[in-house]
């Protein structure tokens, strides 16, 4: 068993090396760093004011599934990313830095 896990791991490097060295890799990854860094926000937001994903999706007029989704970053409009923080009590505020 702890043979094949290490198999398992290595693997898993090696390919983790391959797509980190194909054309492109940086941009996608930065991309993905603005969504992660905004998804972790609203989550801190919702923890902040002492909030559920379902209480949340109630005040968004959506489900808990969808709170989710934008808590891992996934891809939302900024209206969304509006509503969410309306929901939170507070304002979504954008800076370029």
């Amino acid at each position: 068993m702890n043979n094949t896990v290490e198999k398992m791991r290595k693997a898993h490097e090696k390919q983790a090396r391959a797509i980190r060295r194909k054309p492109g890799f940086e941009a996608v990854s930065k991309a993905f760093d603005v969504e992660y860094a905004i998804a972790k926000e609203l989550h801190k937001a919702r923890t902040k004011a002492h909030l559920s994903q379902v209480q949340i999706a109630e005040r968004m007029g959506t489900t808990q599934s969808v709170v989710s989704r934008i808590e891992r970053g996934g891809n939302v409009s900024i209206a969304t990313l509006v509503r969410y923080a309306t929901a939170c009590g507070g304002k979504l505020k954008v800076q370029v830095v």
